[in-house]
């Protein structure tokens, strides 16, 4: 527990916006830029091995801004910086970081044990500078590869905006042209083969969304660019739906969710991935070994939590197996024109009939709620969606919906963990109750 605190308490200082803002300047200020400004936007923490933190970097040179956005990864133990060294110091060595003008590769600091880059370089995405070169989407947009004049005349035009990035795990851009009635298209990169499978996977559900427009829609899939490991997706207009539980549209979200789900589930779409609870539950066991690092309370919680868990599935029947969004919540819905698109297919599995049920369930309780008037209307929310779902599937193998929604407030507190923000100690406290809570619930009428 010592040598634990001991690494984190060198790698916040590490890592602090003073010493971001120190490594930054010892690389812009040569080709005339200043720091402006500095600040954490994110971080992510797996005990006992690593931890990432984000910042957004503003710096200018006379009336020119820029901004660069930032990732420190540091070990929490010597093998887990040997592991990470070895997989960065090749670039770090090849490469010097010029996240102005070339690409930040990383710089790597072996006495805190930690490393930083810039986006787009990132370790396990290496095509994702690619997808962020303006000339090479050009050639993209346009379908050529040889034509060097009109690629050029295009990649004036096109503006690229990176939407999210989550360092290792995904990046997504918006591709705009500044051309009267251009498109809007979405592109997403992810490690390994993902993207192609994510494309797959969209294409059978959109024979499904036609046989079923008011019930499932979802953006149309464009074409996967296997050289940047890039899914293009067409734009939709709105907004993802808020957290806001006292609104209309999340209200309606539940229903459409509902409706989303029911269509998924009958779709016929055969996922190449299962979920399996046996090792969704073994993945909790490693979580609770976690909580001993940082919240011992947790640990016992979730030690517990695990138990009753395993005794409820030895006493039901294995559900129905079938086609799974595997990330069903509110935010992955766009509203619009009092219409509801549903995103990110990145999780599509085989998994049993209450996995997608359990989870969107779970998410609809606030961590934070403003008052109780959104605690009420999340409940409210929640037995629309399953009144819905059970209206559209009557005869749905439902019998450990319980578990799958315990499972998920596990997986929440373990999120509050990872993240590190503020509160999070009461706030993952509060989900492992509440998967309590749950586990011994009633499935709502």
């Amino acid at each position: 527990m010592t040598t634990q605190t001991s690494t984190r308490v060198t790698m916040d200082a590490a890592t602090s916006e003073d010493s971001v803002s120190a490594f930054v300047r010892d690389l812009v200020e040569p080709r005339g830029w200043q720091v402006a400004e500095v600040r954490r936007r994110s971080s992510r923490f797996e005990p006992p091995n690593f931890y990432w933190t984000g910042f957004r970097v503003g710096i200018n040179k006379k009336d020119e801004e820029r901004e660069l956005r930032l990732v420190a990864k540091g070990a929490l133990n010597h093998e887990a910086w040997d592991i990470l060294s070895q997989r960065l110091q090749p670039h770090a060595d090849a490469n010097q970081s010029d996240p102005v003008d070339a690409l930040g590769y990383p710089v790597l600091f072996p006495e805190t044990q930690h490393a930083y880059w810039f986006y787009p370089y990132d370790p396990s995405m290496i095509n994702l500078p690619l997808a962020n070169d303006a000339v090479r989407m050009a050639a993209v947009v346009l379908g050529v590869e040889n034509d060097l004049a009109p690629i050029l005349a295009t990649s004036r035009r096109l503006n690229i905006e990176r939407v999210r990035y989550t360092p290792e795990v995904g990046a997504i851009m918006r591709y705009t042209l500044d051309l009267p009635g251009s498109p809007v298209i979405y592109g997403k990169v992810q490690p390994g083969n993902r993207g192609l499978r994510t494309y797959k996977v969209v294409e059978g559900l959109w024979d499904a969304a036609r046989r079923h427009p008011k019930l499932l829609n979802l953006p149309r899939p464009l074409a996967f660019v296997d050289e940047m490991g890039l899914l293009l997706e067409e734009g939709i207009g709105g907004k993802p739906v808020s957290g806001n539980r006292n609104s209309t549209e999340f209200m309606l979200a539940a229903i459409a969710a509902a409706e989303a789900a029911a269509v998924i589930h009958e779709s016929g779409v055969h996922p190449d991935e299962r979920i399996d609870l046996d090792a969704e539950l073994a993945r909790l066991d490693r979580v609770a070994e976690q909580f001993t690092y940082v919240l011992p309370e947790g640990h016992f919680l979730l030690k517990d939590l695990i138990a009753h868990m395993r005794d409820r599935v030895r006493k039901t029947e294995v559900e129905d197996l079938l086609p799974t969004h595997g990330d069903l919540k509110y935010d992955q819905f766009v509203y619009h024109n009092d219409r509801f698109t549903l995103l990110d297919f990145d999780y599509f599995a085989q998994a049993e009939t209450s996995y997608d049920l359990g989870k969107y369930c779970a998410y609809i309780v606030p961590s934070a709620p403003r008052d109780w008037t959104h605690s009420v209307a999340a409940e409210e929310a929640r037995h629309l969606f399953i009144r819905r779902y059970r209206e559209l599937r009557p005869n749905a193998t439902l019998q450990r919906f319980q578990v799958y929604e315990a499972l998920q407030f596990a997986l929440r507190a373990m999120s509050a963990m990872w993240g590190q923000g503020r509160d999070w100690e009461r706030i993952a406290e509060t989900f492992l109750v509440l998967g309590f809570e749950r586990l011994k619930s009633r499935l709502p009428e």
